[in-house]
């Protein structure tokens, strides 16, 4: 890579503002499924699509778009992601065809991906220490309060008569081009000789005896953001309805209590950066999410669920921000392609969750799927506590 600007404050929130855009992507449409079913004249399982195809992409794509940006520049490619999430994203609120807002829907999607890999890149790669650290832990901050805060924007803007309407919210994202031009710039990259990037880029990581630790942040995210969306997204929607009884609205608060638990973990961690060593807060992230969930699948009322979820939030915003700053701290040359790789990892789990956890639900019912879901998690922090005792 050509030479890093320094990050000030200034960068700083330019950059953390292009992750906050990116996660927009996702939930925003949420709140109008039905009325955006009705509108394309879909079932509510198919315009499920609308929301779910965004991720796809970047399951794919995220480690190309790192080992892009490493050859042509930070700036360039995010700059072509986030023109590409805007107008595709703003495109479908012109379109009455399904089939052709499901298309603009992946387009956008390699822009999502580009927007969730670039910041944690230049954040890694800029600051070092503690600042790395703490700029990591606010760029989850603000990347979970975009994505609190986006279908609350969405549902507002849909209710106000065509719920196609909540598209042009996408539209927002082309005020940053100017930001983001002058922080990151739009200079080349570093032109290998050869294609042999990724080679490089193991035998780097083998070299400096760090693949474990890469390999078991990507698996950690992976299996984290996999119970997070399983439970939000599926486990506790279904069981506040069937066994609790809760009514729709007061199910959404709920469900995003978990929102809050992930950003008081994120705040905590840009408090004590420096003071904190990733394999301890892995740990007791993993520890939360299988006290939580296995809380919640005993929980006697909802104000003890209400607790779990948030308690659930902690664990995973422990375990996210620790993978996250166990991967971007390595000194490799293809730090975008790693960087793409863990945004891979997160993106699978994004994707592979709500299908796991509403398969348990229809197997074993709401609440043993809960029992599942921690032992699982309890499972991942032995295997993690015995693979850091073998280093």
């Amino acid at each position: 890579m050509a030479p890093s600007l320094p990050l000030g404050t200034g960068g700083i929130l330019t950059v953390t503002a292009l992750s906050a855009v990116g996660a927009t992507g996702y939930g925003t449409l949420a709140p109008a499924m039905a009325e955006l079913a009705a509108a394309y004249q879909v079932s509510e399982a198919a315009v499920g699509l609308l929301q779910g195809v965004i991720a796809v992409p970047g399951i794919v794509l995220t480690v190309a778009l790192g080992g892009l940006s490493d050859r042509l520049g930070r700036g360039r490619v995010a700059l072509g992601c986030l023109l590409l999430f805007s107008v595709a994203g703003t495109a479908c609120a012109l379109v009455d065809s399904f089939g052709t807002a499901v298309v603009l829907r992946a387009v956008q999607g390699i822009g999502f991906a580009g927007l969730l890999t670039i910041p944690p890149t230049v954040i890694g790669e800029t600051l070092t220490g503690a600042a790395r650290q703490r700029g990591l832990a606010v760029n989850t901050f603000v990347l979970t309060t975009a994505s609190t805060v986006g279908p609350m924007a969405g549902g507002a803007v849909a209710s106000l008569g065509d719920p196609r309407a909540a598209f042009w919210l996408y539209a927002l994202g082309a005020l940053l081009v100017p930001g983001t031009v002058r922080v990151l710039g739009l200079g080349p990259g570093r032109r290998p000789s050869r294609d042999r990037r990724s080679a490089r880029l193991l035998a780097d990581l083998r070299r400096a005896g760090e693949l474990r630790t890469v390999v078991g942040a990507l698996t950690l995210t992976t299996v984290v953001i996999g119970l997070m969306t399983a439970a939000t997204a599926a486990m506790l929607p279904l069981a506040l309805d069937r066994v609790f009884e809760v009514p729709l609205a007061a199910r959404g608060l709920l469900v995003g209590l978990g929102n809050v638990g992930s950003l008081a973990a994120s705040a905590a961690l840009a408090l004590l950066a420096g003071r904190t060593a990733d394999r301890h807060v892995a740990r007791i992230g993993l520890g939360l999410c299988a006290v939580s969930l296995l809380l919640t699948a005993a929980a006697p009322a909802v104000w003890v669920v209400a607790v779990a979820v948030v308690l659930l939030g902690v664990g995973v915003g422990c375990a996210y921000n620790a993978s996250v700053h166990a991967v971007s701290r390595q000194p490799v040359d293809g730090r975008g392609m790693l960087i793409g790789a863990w945004s891979a990892s997160s993106r699978l789990g994004q994707s592979t969750g709500p299908a796991l956890g509403a398969l348990l639900v229809g197997v074993v019912g709401p609440m043993a799927a809960f029992s599942v879901g921690g032992a699982a998690a309890a499972v991942a922090l032995v295997a993690l506590t015995a693979a850091g005792r073998r280093r």
